[in-house]
C-alpha cells in the first residue's frame, strides 16, 4: 500500500451518489423482470462512484455483501439507485447501496434491492492507496460505520 500522507476526513453526505436507470426489455428476462446481473452492474457504478467522491481517486470493487433482492423490477419501472460511504478502512470503504422502484405518478419509492460493498482505493498503477478517514457528522453516521466495522471484521474472520 502506498504511504502518502493521510488525506483529510470527508463526510458520509460528500459520497452520497444517485442514479437512476429505467428498465428496459432488453434488461428483462421471459416475465419481463430485471435480470439480476443488470441490476448487479447498475449498483457497482453507483457504489464504485461513491467510493470514488470519498478517496479521491480510483475505487475497485473487491466484496460484496449481503445483497438481498426484496422485489421484482419491471420493464419501464424508474428504478433509482443511492449509495454512500458507511465507513473508511485503511486502503478501503464500505458502500452501502440501495435500489428503489419510483411510482411516476406519486413518486413513492419501494424497497428493491440493498446491500453493502467494499472497494479499495487505488494509485494510477492498481496499488492501494490510504483513503481519508470518515468525519461521522450525526449519530446514524455513528451507529452505520460502527455496523460497518462489525462487518468487516466478520468477512475477515471468514477468509
Amino acid at each position: 500500500m502506498s504511504h502518502e500522507g493521510t488525506p483529510p476526513p470527508r463526510s458520509p453526505r460528500a459520497s452520497y451518489t444517485e442514479m437512476t436507470e429505467l428498465v428496459l426489455p432488453q434488461h428483462s428476462n421471459a416475465i419481463g423482470s430485471a435480470f439480476g446481473g443488470t441490476v448487479l452492474a447498475w449498483m457497482d457504478v453507483c457504489a464504485a462512484i461513491a467510493a470514488q467522491r470519498h478517496c479521491g481517486r480510483v475505487a475497485v470493487t473487491a466484496a460484496i455483501d449481503n445483497v438481498k433482492f426484496l422485489a421484482p423490477m419491471r420493464v419501464g419501472d424508474v428504478v433509482v439507485l443511492a449509495a454512500r460511504v458507511n465507513a473508511a478502512f485503511s486502503s478501503s470503504v464500505e458502500v452501502e447501496i440501495e435500489v428503489q422502484v419510483e411510482d411516476r405518478a406519486t413518486m413513492h419509492r419501494r424497497l428493491c434491492v440493498d446491500a453493502f460493498m467494499t472497494f479499495v482505493c487505488v494509485d494510477e498503477t492498481g496499488k492501494a492507496v490510504k483513503v481519508p478517514p470518515l468525519l461521522c457528522e450525526t449519530a446514524d453516521d455513528e451507529r452505520r460505520a460502527k455496523e460497518a466495522a462489525a462487518r468487516r471484521a466478520r468477512r475477515l474472520a471468514e477468509r
